[in-house]
């Protein structure tokens, strides 16, 4: 099977830049409130043969139910071996959901973080100190939320970030009370989440908390819902990675826009490029899109003119095939834009 070109998913690139992010409300004071994803749904153009059925509900009036009861529909349907595991794989997924126990969290509205992104905190703000105390007197995480860049709404897909004291400054000192001026607090992305209840505000009206859940291997990531060819297509654009990570490591660095210690300290502070696919496409968008702490603002500015912000679209992806398909255009945009081929903007 040939490797997918970069062509053909050109678009589902622009799709997922401008759709592909899942997001919900806040409301100062009031619980936020979640807005479902977009999906778009299919109908078959199959005539088939319908019967009227008066509606059970009531207040709902001339409801057409669609039936065929010819014999050839009523044989049995036949399941390939593959159309079996895919149904297992979701009847597991579901239990598995279902005996889930929810972890509770403070979640904070700040930016898309990616897995091993790290992000500099500084806030004078008193409700920020009480967040820190929070955590660590709880000896929790933080859920780390950005927002979608088409209609400012908090995403409801992001990391966990821990809270350690050793990452925390004060600057009154003195064992950094919460009338501490300003709380300084770095941190890393770990897991990556997605809230799952309807936040609400903590009882000192400081900051937000909800039920979220871990998206891992065991709950998200099924290779088995994916189609065979998606799967081949997955490790195919995975393979091309390295190559295209040296491209455009070549170009930034002759295009200007970074020197060669630039370079070496982003790829040092996200490690070697991983193995498996879905780690392998959360890194290169940590590449492309560097975080506030780990680059200045000259560096900030020249991040958002070689490359889209995916960031949001990354973390609402749900499976490798979506994931992949975004880092490989992604990158292979950028590198274009950096050797002049074809320009961003």
């Amino acid at each position: 099977m040939r490797v997918l070109s970069f062509l053909a998913v050109s678009s589902v690139y622009g799709i997922f830049f401008c759709e592909k992010v899942s997001s919900f409300s806040v409301v100062v004071g009031k619980p936020m409130t979640l807005t479902p994803r977009h999906t778009s749904r299919t109908q078959s153009s199959s005539a088939k043969r319908t019967t009227t059925a008066p509606a059970m509900r009531s207040g709902v009036q001339n409801l057409h139910l669609a039936r065929d009861d010819s014999a050839e529909y009523a044989k049995p349907l036949e399941l390939t071996t593959q159309d079996q595991e895919r149904i297992q794989s979701m009847i597991s997924k579901t239990k598995s959901k279902e005996q889930r126990i929810a972890t509770t969290m403070p979640v904070l509205i700040l930016d898309a973080i990616l897995p091993k992104q790290e992000l500099s905190i500084d806030s004078s703000d008193p409700k920020m100190a009480r967040l820190v105390h929070y955590c660590l007197e709880n000896n929790c995480e933080i859920g780390m939320l950005g927002v979608n860049p088409n209609t400012g709404s908090p995403l409801n897909r992001g990391v966990t970030v821990a809270v350690k004291e050793q990452n925390i400054k004060f600057s009154s000192g003195g064992g950094g009370g919460t009338n501490a001026k300003t709380v300084i607090l770095t941190v890393t992305g770990g897991r990556r989440m997605q809230v799952q209840s309807q936040p609400w505000l903590d009882p000192s009206g400081s900051f937000y908390l909800s039920n979220v859940d871990y998206l891992d291997s065991s709950f998200n990531d099924e290779p088995a819902l994916l189609s065979q060819e998606q799967q081949t297509i997955v490790q195919q654009l995975s393979d091309t990675v390295p190559k295209a990570m040296k491209q455009w490591t070549k170009w930034i660095i002759k295009s200007g826009t970074m020197d060669k210690a630039g370079v070496r300290e982003r790829m040092q502070s996200l490690g070697p490029i991983p193995n498996n696919p879905t780690d392998r496409a959360f890194w290169v968008a940590a590449a492309l899109n560097p975080t506030l702490s780990t680059s200045t603002k000259a560096k900030q500015d020249a991040a958002a003119a070689y490359c889209l912000e995916i960031r949001p679209a990354m973390l609402s992806c749900t499976n490798d095939y979506e994931r992949m398909l975004l880092a490989c255009q992604a990158l292979r945009s950028s590198t274009d834009h950096l050797s002049g081929k074809q320009r961003l903007f």
